[in-house]
Parts: C-alpha cells; sequence; structure tokens
C-alpha cells in the first residue's frame, strides 16, 4: 500500500507552506502581540483555494480530500497558529453546508466562504450555561412569517465578530423538549453577517491565539429567511 502524498496533495502542500512562510510567519509574533484579525491573509488563503480544500469545484472549493486539506493546516499552523483557527473553521462551516445546505445555500454561500469574500465562517453552538452541550442549549427558533426569529446567547464564537456566514444552533421546540430525547428539537440556521439582531460581545481575553477573535454573539430576534 503506498502511503506517500499524491501530486496533488503535495502541491497543495507546497503552496500553504510557501505562503505561511513567506506571508504568515514574519508577522506572526506581531499579529499575536497586536490582537491583529487577518482579514487580508484569510481574503489571499481563499485566491489560493485553502479556505475550502475538500469543498467540491463546482461551489468554489479546490475538491483535493481531507489528507490536502490536514497538510495545509498543518502548514499554516506552523507559521500563524491564529490564522489556521480561522481557517479551519472556515473550512469546516462549508463542508458542513456541503454535507446538508439546500442546492440553493451552497450556490449562495460556499463559494463566499471558499473565495474569502465572507471573510471567515463560524460555528456557533456552544453556550454560557451550556458549553458544548447540544442537548442543553436554550437558544430560540420562534417560526414566523417567512422564516425564523432566533433569541439567545452564544459564547467562544471563534470570528464570530468577523464571519460573513455562521452556523447558529437554537431550539425549534419552543424550549419544551422530551427530556428523554433533547437533541431532538434542534435546527441548524445559517445567519449572515451583520444581520439586524445579531451583535458580539466584548472578544475573550487569551493567553495566546491573540490574532484569533474568540466572541460572545447575542441573538435579539434574529430574522432568518425560510431560505
Amino acid at each position: 500500500m503506498h502511503f506517500e502524498p499524491s501530486e496533488e496533495q503535495r502541491l497543495i502542500e507546497t503552496t500553504a507552506r510557501q505562503f505561511a512562510e513567506q506571508v504568515l510567519r514574519p508577522v506572526a509574533a506581531e499579529r499575536d502581540q497586536k490582537s491583529l484579525f487577518p482579514t487580508r491573509e484569510l481574503q489571499q488563503l481563499g485566491e489560493l483555494g485553502l479556505l475550502g480544500v475538500n469543498v467540491p469545484a463546482q461551489y468554489g472549493g479546490s475538491e483535493a480530500g481531507v489528507v490536502a486539506y490536514s497538510l495545509a493546516v498543518s502548514e499554516v499552523a506552523a507559521a500563524d497558529a491564529s490564522v489556521s483557527v480561522a481557517m479551519a473553521v472556515t473550512n469546516m462551516v462549508a463542508e458542513v453546508i456541503c454535507a446538508f445546505g439546500s442546492e440553493e445555500q451552497k450556490q449562495t454561500h460556499v463559494s463566499r466562504l471558499c473565495s474569502g469574500a465572507a471573510i471567515a465562517g463560524a460555528f456557533a453552538l456552544s453556550e454560557p450555561q451550556a458549553g458544548s452541550d447540544a442537548a442543553s442549549l436554550q437558544t430560540v427558533a420562534e417560526r414566523v412569517d417567512g422564516g425564523y426569529r432566533l433569541t439567545g446567547n452564544k459564547q467562544w464564537i471563534t470570528s464570530g465578530d468577523r464571519a460573513g456566514v455562521i452556523i447558529v444552533w437554537a431550539r425549534t421546540d419552543g424550549g419544551k423538549a422530551d427530556k428523554r430525547n433533547q437533541a431532538g428539537g434542534l435546527s441548524a440556521f445559517i445567519v449572515e453577517g451583520g444581520t439586524h439582531g445579531l451583535s458580539a460581545g466584548r472578544p475573550e481575553h487569551k493567553l495566546g491565539l491573540k490574532g484569533s477573535t474568540t466572541v460572545p454573539l447575542i441573538l435579539d430576534g434574529c430574522f432568518v429567511p425560510e431560505s
């Protein structure tokens, strides 16, 4: 059995390494010291095809597979861990929408994530009183004309204050879940950054990874259309 990376995987790895060494490493220490979010660098990663490494080409991804993705993240992390965190979550959000979203959602949001136009993706699961225990989430999605209104609080959301595309988990059972199957009353929503009723709180003061923002999100009747 052959375990060496393929030519395509090597190309992805080399591309990521060159970018990491030439662009990221020279300013990595300053980014951490000054808490500088890598907006331009993420856009450049998008231009290189590194924000959707395992995403189908028809939605703007590189379609290079999980091995290539792992190699790319490793190279970026070796030079600037803050950038790799935002990169990894953005890749994840794009993959989640590809796996579970509608065709319209894929066409609308995934290409923006992969190109860097959305700056970053965010995954809003954790909450102050629940941590990452999905069955204990308290954020509620109320059915209204044309869509849903989301109300609740999220905690420790990577790139939450910068992301153009956010996956938000909320209860769609009116907060009255069957105690034997609380996770059964949950749904995932795609919320665009800047949506009315969505705001970010003060970033966490961290010991490291300061170029990656970690923030609470407040959903105050945030309207999400049916689509």
